[in-house]
C-alpha cells in the first residue's frame, strides 16, 4: 500500500528526476554555496543548515538541476553530560557516549547540553530546560511500549545491619553494603499490569578489586533504615549501560513497590561505584515496557 508522501514522491519522481547521492565536502563558496565532489565532478550545492568539515561524506539530494546537501551522519543536537575531566566532556547521546570539548564554563555531570556539529562536535553550553520526551510510537497489536530513565536520587554505603550512612560511593565489601535509591518514582510510573521490553542499569566505577560485586534489591524508598540487601547475584558490570541479568524479576519487584524500591550491594570484594557527586548517571535505570 503506498502512503500519500510515497505517492508525491513518486508524481514529482515522474515530472522532475530525483536522486540521492554521496559526495565530498569540498568548500565554501564565495556566495555560500556548498561546493561538493562527486567521483570526476565538482559543482555547487544548497547547505541545509550542517557545515561539514573539508573531506567529509556528505548526502547530497538533486531534484532536476537543484542540489540540496544534507550530513550523511545523524547529527543530536542535545545530550547529557556523563563526566568531566581535562578540557573535555563525554556526553550521552542517542547515539551513544560522545567525547568532546566545551566552550565557556565547564558543565556538570547530569547537565543537559546543546552540541554544534558544525566541524567537530563541541558543546555550547547548558540547556536552561529539559524538553519534553517524545510519545513513543504505538503498536496496535501489542499495546504501547514507553520508556523512562530513572536517576537515583541517592546513594551511599553503610556497615552491614547499621543505619549510619557514613560513605557517598556505593561500596561492595566485606563489611558495607551499598545502595542506590528512587524515591518512589519506579512504582509510581511503570502501571502494575505492564510487561517488560528492557531494563538497563548505568554503571559508573570507582574501584574494581578482588571478587565480583554482589547484587540484589532494597526495601528503602529513601536513605536510611538498617542497610540489607535481598539477593546474592555475582555480576561485574562494564562502564555505562548495562542490561541486566535478572531484569524480568527486578522489573516486577520494583514496579510493585511495597517491598522493594531500589538497587544494592550485598559485598563482594572491594568494589567502588560512583557517588551522585562525581557522576549524576551512577545506579541510573532505564526501562521500557509494553503496557
Amino acid at each position: 500500500m503506498i502512503g500519500e508522501a510515497d505517492a508525491i514522491w513518486e508524481e514529482l519522481g515522474k515530472r522532475t528526476p530525483v536522486q540521492v547521492r554521496q559526495a565530498t565536502f569540498a568548500e565554501v563558496g564565495t556566495d555560500l554555496t556548498a561546493w561538493v565532489i562527486m567521483g570526476d565532478s565538482r559543482f555547487a550545492a544548497t547547505f541545509t543548515g550542517h557545515v561539514p568539515q573539508v573531506g567529509e561524506t556528505v548526502n547530497v539530494v538533486s531534484i532536476g538541476e537543484k542540489h540540496l546537501m544534507l550530513p550523511a551522519r545523524p547529527l543530536p543536537g542535545t545530550g547529557t553530560v556523563l563526566t568531566v575531566s581535562s578540557g573535555r566532556v563525554t556526553v550521552q547521546t542517542i547515539l551513544g557516549p560522545v567525547s568532546m570539548p566545551y566552550v565557556g564554563d565547564a558543565p556538570s555531570s547530569g547537565d543537559l547540553v546543546g552540541i554544534s556539529w558544525s566541524g567537530d562536535p563541541y558543546v555550547v553550553g547548558k540547556l536552561s530546560v529539559q524538553p519534553p520526551a517524545p510519545d513513543p510510537i504505538p503498536d496496535p497489536e501489542a499495546g504501547t511500549v514507553r520508556s523512562a530513565t530513572f536517576m537515583a536520587i541517592d546513594a551511599g554505603s553503610a556497615n552491614a545491619g547499621t543505619t549510619r550512612w557514613w560513605q557517598a560511593q556505593p561500596w561492595a565489601s566485606d563489611t558495607t553494603i551499598g545502595a542506590w535509591f528512587y524515591g518512589t518514582q519506579i512504582k509510581d510510573t511503570i502501571p502494575s499490569g505492564a510487561t517488560l521490553v528492557g531494563m538497563e542499569f548505568y554503571a559508573a566505577w570507582q574501584q574494581r578489586q578482588g571478587d565480583p560485586p554482589r547484587w540484589g534489591l532494597h526495601g528503602f524508598p529513601f536513605k536510611g533504615g538498617a542497610a540489607s540487601v535481598d539477593g546474592n547475584a555475582p555480576w561485574v558490570p562494564v562502564e555505562g549501560w548495562n542490561a541486566i541479568p535478572w531484569a524480568a524479576d527486578w522489573f516486577t519487584a520494583l514496579k510493585a513497590g511495597g517491598i522493594y524500591y531500589g538497587i544494592g550491594l550485598n559485598h563482594g570484594g572491594w568494589n567502588k561505584f560512583s557517588s551522585l557527586a562525581q557522576n549524576a548517571w551512577s545506579g541510573a535505570l532505564r526501562i521500557s515496557w509494553r503496557a
